[in-house]
């Protein structure tokens, strides 16, 4: 592991630009899920937490007043605002903050999102204690994420995978978990759904910017794990790993 690869923002903004082209974050229908949980009008300030090269964002200020985008990566927030121009988006504002620590008043939104980020930061309590103290009474938060396994065995294989690709990849909450942390948070779960998300393997395991010889031992390893480990997670060919199979978590919650 390289020290960049450590650093979290450095290592998401150098893949800023592969995640702007990801076709499973910039295009895939949950984002449409997404869009219609959070319910934007006219008039509201919405917060994209995590927002990355901006696919949220960019649907919430098609109607809101202001969409505050923020991230720990610079190069996210550059690609996100140079995206917004090129849309003609000029009530987008980035900001560089973690969902873990938001430099904003209480009661300051209408709207919360955050997708496919959470199974990233170190504390998913204090992401969701942020959330609920920036959404004004009655605001609605919508939450996407990636879905532990139900299988034990199989949830501890896929961490290991994300782990070995991704070195900022730190927990998939399981459907149970992200109950209680709701819960705990205050926040009152509305609506919820499991979005199955499909990945072509080798942009999924490309994206990181892993070298070959990481690659390829990340292969392997998939290939020498038990069927019963590997059945309805990987579609695999020979020696070959094709796609991934993804259940992410929808909610939409309110305070």
């Amino acid at each position: 592991m390289t020290a960049e690869r450590s650093d979290p923002a450095a290592q998401f903004s150098r893949q800023a630009e592969a995640y702007a082209a990801s076709v499973t974050h910039a295009k895939d229908a949950d984002l449409d899920i997404v869009e219609a949980l959070a319910d934007c009008r006219p008039g509201d300030r919405c917060l994209d937490i995590a927002t990355g090269p901006g696919n949220v964002a960019f649907r919430l200020a098609r109607k809101a007043a202001l969409v505050v985008a923020c991230d720990i990566a610079p190069g996210m927030l550059r690609v996100a605002r140079r995206q917004a121009r090129e849309r003609g988006l000029a009530n987008l504002r980035p900001v560089l903050a973690p969902g873990e620590a938001l430099p904003f008043p209480s009661d300051a939104f209408d709207v919360v999102t955050c997708r496919i980020a959470p199974h990233h930061f170190r504390s998913v309590p204090g992401f969701l204690s942020e959330v609920a103290r920036c959404l004004r009474p009655g605001g609605r938060f919508v939450l996407e994420d990636s879905l532990a396994p139900a299988s034990p065995e199989t949830a501890t294989f896929l961490e290991e995978v994300e782990t070995l690709r991704d070195a900022s990849h730190v927990h998939t909450l399981s459907h149970d978990e992200w109950m209680a942390a709701m819960a705990d948070a205050g926040l009152s779960i509305t609506a919820a759904q499991v979005f199955r998300k499909v990945h072509d393997f080798p942009p999924w395991i490309e994206r990181t910017g892993l070298d070959r010889g990481a690659i390829d031992a990340i292969v392997a390893r998939i290939l020498a794990a038990p069927p019963e480990v590997t059945a309805g997670l990987f579609d695999l060919d020979g020696d070959r790993v094709l796609r991934l199979h993804d259940r992410k978590l929808i909610l939409g919650a309110e305070v």
